[in-house]
């Protein structure tokens, strides 16, 4: 199973977002299962390197936050329309 490392986001708005894809990291939200939503982000590369394998969409993965770790399926990508860069990921719990 592929882990990848996320962090917490604690401030969560328009412009807090734009400052991390500036930095090369896409935000994300993982969400689920009767359990609290957790709003975190990744680094860009990692997932441009996973979004191209194949069936991902069905694929468990592992997200390592800190010392815990989620499993999750990743629910949607949402892209720029013309460009590749990618704008938010919805994860969802599967345990």
């Amino acid at each position: 199973m592929l882990i990848i490392k996320a962090k917490i986001r604690k401030k969560i708005n328009k412009n807090k977002n734009k400052q991390l894809r500036n930095k090369n990291k896409i935000p994300a939200v993982i969400y689920g299962k009767n359990k609290k939503n957790i709003n975190i982000n990744i680094k860009e590369n990692i997932i441009k390197n996973i979004k191209n394998k194949n069936n991902i969409y069905k694929k468990q993965l592992i997200i390592k936050i800190n010392d815990i770790e989620e499993t999750v399926r990743i629910q949607s990508i949402q892209q720029h329309p013309y460009k590749e860069n990618i704008i938010h990921i919805d994860f969802l719990y599967t345990k």
